[in-house]
């Protein structure tokens, strides 16, 4: 399929049988490709198919209609198959093809819509927002909006107030959520055969994967398909939807434990105070510094020398995030100002992505109002190594540089500035973005040399010094010379600049954490 068709999918099917909730299991795919007006649309029949099968294997009646008038489309659907619907019945809507913003409303294109015509779109093509409020009418149950729709020629410009689509408005629509193919306003992209396909192929593996739940298929689908192409970057949001699985899950396995195990430190826990996930790094030795066979050494990352982590502690999962530090200034007794945020986001909006722009005295005031501090360098490059020995990049040479944000895009790297945290795969002691992203604060200060004098155990870094060490590389690092482990650099903070936390273990703290 080379350019957008236009598909509305209905699908009916029963709640989890653990909400104590049951309905009928129907889809119904309309597919428009035959515009009269505007560019006639390639259908992808082997993706359609795809998903049909992966409905069938799901126990869904599929019906599917092709070719909708405005007359079918706002009309006649509406009497005939959606009058069919009985309330609690649950709803997945699926849309690819050409999209309308207007007006501050989403519409959905008929095959006789003429771009020519002066009458307003909501005369002319069905209304998102106005086609949720019939099904919400009808009581139905959870309602899933999905669109498919990246492509929009460029004879809908002049009729458009922006482009792509909007976040639609479903304030008062009960039990719905909504998942896009690409961004918000996304402007028109052009898409390859295979790259065409990525979406409905997506949403039909987790659909056919046991146990997948609401979530599950918006983020599943969300990643899977940013990390195949650069092109497409779906947005979803639950804005109303109340928990729902699309099948149950395997039956789970008998796991026999040979040797005791440390649930409590297996996974992660919430820091009430941050409302942060922090991870159990364990007390324990490594080789701090260029690694032996690393033919990029710098001379501050020399001698490599063996370093003992006397204590455990927990470590932030992510980089402090923009949430995390606006409840921290928030807190503060006068208020704190919040910095001046970089020229990337312009405004504090995006509030998963990692804190920046604070200089190290307000990164420390932050680790220690969450009740921990900055970690050391030593301590730092010890979590960054993930238990591994003596290597030079994250997770192995091969295809480090497609799991971190660095300058440019490459693999999973789609990102041009920052990228909201969670978004990489994490290292061994399931911390995320020890490599990329935003540059990380230590408390050590900078010293040329420090390798060379640096105390065998627990080692705090030099006495004094103007510049702290920053570790980990940024977006607009260069890969070839930042990605490495053992880098270090000094600086001050800045727009590329951030941090994470450390607390030390003991018994009170764990009856902290959540």
């Amino acid at each position: 399929m080379r350019t957008a068709l236009s598909i509305f999918l209905l699908v009916l099917m029963p709640l989890s049988s653990a909400l104590g909730q049951s309905s009928a299991r129907r889809a119904l795919l309309v597919i428009n490709s035959e515009y009269q007006h505007l560019p006639k649309l390639t259908v992808n029949a082997v993706s359609i198919e795809d998903l049909k099968s992966a409905l069938i294997a799901a126990k869904f009646d599929v019906r599917e209609q092709r070719n909708l008038t405005q007359a079918q489309l706002t009309g006649e659907l509406d009497k005939g198959y959606l009058a069919t619907l009985q309330p609690g019945d649950t709803l997945f809507f699926y849309y690819l093809g050409y999209p309308l913003q207007a007006g501050g409303d989403n519409f959905l294109l008929p095959v006789d819509f003429d771009p020519n015509n002066s009458n307003p779109a909501n005369f002319q093509a069905r209304s998102l927002t106005g086609f949720a409020q019939v099904l919400d009418e009808r009581k139905l149950g959870l309602k899933l909006v999905v669109m498919d729709a990246p492509s929009q020629p460029s004879a809908l410009l002049p009729r458009s107030t922006a482009p792509g689509l909007g976040e639609p408005d479903f304030t008062d629509i009960k039990d719905i959520a909504y998942l896009s193919s690409a961004a918000k306003n996304a402007v028109s992209v052009s898409l390859t055969d295979a790259e065409r396909g990525l979406f409905p192929k997506h949403i039909a593996v987790l659909l056919r994967k046991p146990g997948t739940t609401l979530v599950d298929l918006l983020a599943g689908t969300q990643s899977g398909v940013a990390s195949e192409t650069p092109k497409l970057n779906p947005y979803y949001s639950t804005p109303n939807a109340r928990p729902f699985r699309f099948s149950d899950p395997p039956p789970e396995k008998v796991i026999v434990v040979e040797k005791p195990v440390d649930e409590y430190t297996a996974k992660p826990h919430v820091n009430p105070r941050d409302r942060q996930a922090y991870v159990f790094i364990p007390a324990g030795k490594f080789l701090m510094g260029c690694a032996k066979d690393d033919s990029k050494c710098e001379d501050n990352e020399k001698p490599q020398h063996e370093v003992t982590i006397s204590k455990a502690f927990w470590m932030g999962e992510t980089e402090t995030q923009v949430e995390a530090y606006m409840r921290f200034a928030d807190s503060a007794t006068p208020k704190r100002k919040m910095p001046g945020a970089p020229l990337s986001r312009k405004r504090w909006d995006q509030t998963n992505l990692p804190m920046v722009s604070m200089s190290p005295a307000d990164a420390g005031a932050f680790c220690k109002w969450a009740g921990g501090r900055l970690p050391t360098e030593a301590e730092w490059e010890y979590a960054a190594r993930g238990g591994k020995a003596n290597e030079i990049v994250p997770h192995n040479a091969e295809n480090a540089r497609e799991k971190a944000n660095f300058s440019g895009k490459q693999g999973n790297d789609r990102f041009e500035f920052e990228a909201p945290v969670r978004q990489f795969d994490p290292n061994g002691y399931g911390l995320f973005d020890m490599s990329g992203n935003v540059w990380e604060l230590v408390s050590d200060f900078y010293g040329d040399k420090y390798f060379a004098e640096s105390p065998k155990i627990d080692p705090p870094g030099p006495a004094s010094g103007k510049e702290h060490v920053v570790r980990g590389g940024s977006w607009n690092s260069d890969p070839a010379k930042h990605l490495r482990i053992s880098f270090r650099r000094k600086g001050t903070g800045g727009e590329i600049v951030g941090f994470r936390c450390v607390i030390p273990d003991s018994e009170e703290v764990r009856k902290q954490l959540r």
